[in-house]
């Protein structure tokens, strides 16, 4: 049997009024654990944080996480970090495994981490908190409880103010900060996301945001920016998509909208049950000497689809599928860069029997909102 855990940050000798002001409790949490390094603007710093053993409770999501669904809504079909997070916070469970360990919640932070990242949505998150030491934890401890260390690193960090509180400043809405870092931050400062490193977020005991980070280092070269991009030779059937469109030129970005305004009615066929909120696809189609933009999901029949809806078949055959590995803040466009222009150096020139296809349509699958990767037409040459 291991030893008890010994009891961290004891309260009952220590003076700490719940009135005190929430940034003064925040900059007491982080005492030791962060270096300021440069304000970028007031709402992000670049930062240095020590190394951190974390426990907390260690969920995996893959391409087949999709959330609760309780609705034909975008939201029930959402599993992330942040969802995962805030699940366990508000659900009791970390203060319970905080309990188990002597924690007290008012004198350490909650730290959401991803780890394992991997491409095609598939990543692990864990939410706990720091302690000193990880190897006299007691025997017994919540299900689904993990040991993580987070390394030593540089961080760019985003206040978050989602809940608009009184007293503090940051970002709204989380996913501004996701789009300051990958556009204005990297301008403003040349650096790029740090693979070595695990995003992370904080949270208060309610489950509100209150800061994210991301991992950063300087890149060695061009090239250097596309170190999280994978490249996977597969073989795709051809795909029955329901989907709305809007030819070249007319208003091309209105086909997202104009399908999710219609999606219901798919949903309710039962036709994309198995897609119901899950992944969503954009491509052009020929038409009348130029191209469509289409957006939709896949179905398994046309038979009783809505008439307000394309039905459009995607060819399959080979494709390299291009993705990101799944870090906070990674950029949704750099996947078509990649894609129409980059493909030679980062592809082609290792696999030289290979070459792109012009018969066939790059494909983009979009996945909670994000353009998480896509799929580029391939074939052998002289074929």
């Amino acid at each position: 049997m291991s030893e008890p855990a010994k009891k961290i940050n004891p309260t009952p000798e220590s003076y700490s009024p719940k009135n005190k002001p929430e940034i003064l409790r925040i900059v007491e949490k982080m005492k030791g654990i962060e270096t300021l390094a440069e304000n970028v603007n007031d709402l992000c710093s670049i930062v240095d944080r020590t190394e951190l053993k974390l426990v907390g409770i260690g969920v995996p999501v893959n391409f087949e996480s999709q959330g609760y669904p309780d609705a034909p809504a975008f939201y029930s079909g959402t599993m992330n970090d942040a969802f995962i997070s805030k699940k366990y916070i508000t659900d009791g469970t970390v203060a319970f495994l905080a309990k188990a360990l002597g924690v007290n919640l008012d004198e350490t932070e909650i730290i959401s981490a991803r780890y394992d990242v991997q491409g095609d949505g598939t990543y692990k998150v864990i939410i706990g908190f720091p302690l000193e030491n990880l190897d006299h934890l007691p025997e017994f401890l919540p299900e689904h409880t993990v040991r993580l260390t987070l390394p030593a690193c540089r961080y760019a960090k985003m206040k978050i103010n989602e809940q608009k509180r009184e007293g503090r400043t940051g970002y709204e809405e989380r996913m501004l900060a996701d789009e300051y870092f990958i556009g204005g931050f990297r301008s403003d400062t040349e650096y790029i996301f740090n693979l070595a490193g695990c995003p992370i977020n904080t949270w208060d005991e309610t489950g509100d945001m209150l800061t994210k980070y991301e991992p950063i280092r300087k890149p060695a070269d061009e090239n250097d920016r596309f170190d999280t991009f994978e490249f996977t030779p597969v073989l795709l059937p051809p795909w029955k998509i329901a989907c709305c469109a809007r030819p070249q030129g007319k208003d091309e970005s209105r086909c997202i909208p104009d399908y999710f305004a219609v999606a219901v009615k798919v949903y309710k066929t039962g036709l994309s049950r198995y897609n119901q909120n899950g992944d969503f696809y954009g491509f052009p189609i020929d038409w009348k000497g130029g191209y469509k933009s289409c957006f939709g999901s896949r179905v398994s029949s046309f038979d009783g689809l809505p008439g307000n809806v394309e039905k459009v078949t995607l060819p399959g055959g080979l494709y390299v599928h291009v993705t990101q590995k799944e870090f906070n803040g990674d950029n949704p466009s750099m996947p078509y860069d990649v894609a129409f222009n980059h493909m030679d150096k980062l592809y082609f020139a290792a696999h030289p029997d290979y070459e792109f296809d012009n018969s066939r349509k790059v494909i983009a699958r979009f996945r909670q909102a994000n353009c998480a990767s896509v799929f580029v037409p391939v074939r052998l040459k002289g074929v």
